[in-house]
């Protein structure tokens, strides 16, 4: 196998980022900022080199099955990511990766706690961070981060950490965000169409073998993002932004009466009222009211570790007991985590955290790293299906 320093890794990813430098006090938004950001042109930060899908034993797991731990980048909102670390060490049982955490955070035992000296540009973790595959041996999945072209040091993020964690980092060569993935236990993957704009240099079908061959899906559920075909309402087109699966057989939808979002919530609900869970028996469906201000307000953005469920909590809403009662609802202790500052910028409590699935409380550590075979990356420059841009255009128009 060819092997990539690590300090290599992070100075590659220190000096291709852009001229923004990280502020905590002005965070950068989940899309792009085009007063603070250029994009490069350059092609996105795969590490290792060399390339190769995931084992035939591995799989990616549903976030409510067992996590071992959960990673946050930080990089703003420290009041709630200080929250969110309490809450998946404590009564989570998690361990918590930081990249560029503090050397400790207050109330978080440090035997659970690792701080990764890496560079970022944002907090955004669940759209640039790792996907955890399990099988035989822990692993990450390394997809393109739709913003690899102006947030460098994010797009690095998974190989720095199988590095740092010395667990190997399997490099899916399409764009995918995390916010844009969810599964269940029997192997259905649930996105936005989002997915394939995103990739339009590709074949829906080529996308999704690419899926099924990295993460070992079966089956492929897609819905409309509230604004599609054009751009997002919320910012960012993410599937987690409306449904919350909350076990196999049990899926959480946001409701609304505000446009674009009305739409693409009620596609949803009727889908999942016409098709069977896994154990085939109608969804059980719970909703919760979402609504749109000067944000999309929802709360279905939310993280699920070992039978806890943190909870956005926004100071203005009279909704969360109901948000509350809906996760009780369905088996979990829950935990409301302030969110106002995040959600204006396009997030909330999943957009900032990810999941890698494992015993809960034990440290995760591998030291055999598989071997790659050669493999080469498509970079999506192509024209997009409207025929009136190119995917690099629709970048620098804060695709």
């Amino acid at each position: 196998m060819k092997k990539t320093n690590f300090l290599s890794l992070l100075l590659l990813a220190t000096f291709s980022s852009g001229a923004f430098a990280l502020d905590l006090n002005k965070p950068l938004p989940n899309w792009i900022d085009q007063s603070r950001e250029k994009a490069d042109g350059k092609a996105p930060i795969m590490a290792p080199t060399v390339r190769g899908v995931t084992p035939s034993d591995f799989r990616m797991p549903a976030e409510y099955e067992p996590v071992s731990a959960v990673a946050i980048g930080w990089a703003a909102y420290t009041p709630m990511l200080s929250s969110i670390a309490k809450a998946v060490t404590g009564p989570a049982n998690a361990q918590l990766w930081a990249v560029g955490g503090p050397s400790s955070i207050s109330g978080v035992p440090a035997a659970k706690y690792t701080k990764i000296p890496a560079p970022l540009d944002t907090v955004w973790m669940r759209d640039y961070g790792p996907f955890g595959v399990a099988g035989g041996r822990p692993g990450i999945v390394d997809s393109i981060y739709r913003h690899y072209q102006y947030r460098r040091n994010d797009d690095a993020v998974p190989g720095v950490l199988g590095k740092a964690k010395n667990i190997g980092v399997y490099g899916m060569p399409i764009i995918m965000d995390g916010g844009n993935l969810m599964v269940d236990s029997a192997g259905t993957l649930f996105m936005t169409k989002r997915t394939y704009i995103w990739n339009s240099n590709m074949s829906e079908e080529q996308v999704n073998t690419h899926l099924k061959n990295y993460l070992k899906v079966k089956k492929i559920v897609t819905f409309d993002y509230a604004g599609y075909p054009g751009e997002p309402g919320d910012g960012t087109g993410h599937i987690d932004m409306y449904v919350k699966l909350l076990n196999d057989n049990t899926v959480l939808l946001a409701v609304t009466n505000d446009e674009p979002f009305k739409t693409a919530c009620d596609k949803a609900m009727a889908w999942f009222k016409a098709n069977k869970a896994p154990n085939g028996q109608p969804y059980k469906i719970i909703t919760v009211k979402a609504w749109a201000t000067d944000a999309w307000y929802t709360y279905t953005n939310s993280l699920v570790v070992n039978g806890v469920a943190i909870i956005p909590s926004y100071s203005a809403s009279t909704e969360e007991a109901n948000a509350k009662a809906a996760y009780e609802q369905a088996g979990y202790t829950v935990v409301p985590v302030p969110s106002d500052d995040s959600i204006v910028a396009g997030g909330s409590i999943h957009c900032v955290t990810q999941t890698i699935p494992g015993a809960p409380g034990k440290v995760v550590d591998m030291t055999d790293i598989p071997v790659f075979q050669d493999m080469s990356v498509t970079v999506p420059m192509a024209p997009l299906s409207n025929g009136s841009s190119t995917a690099v255009n629709q970048l620098l128009q804060g695709f």
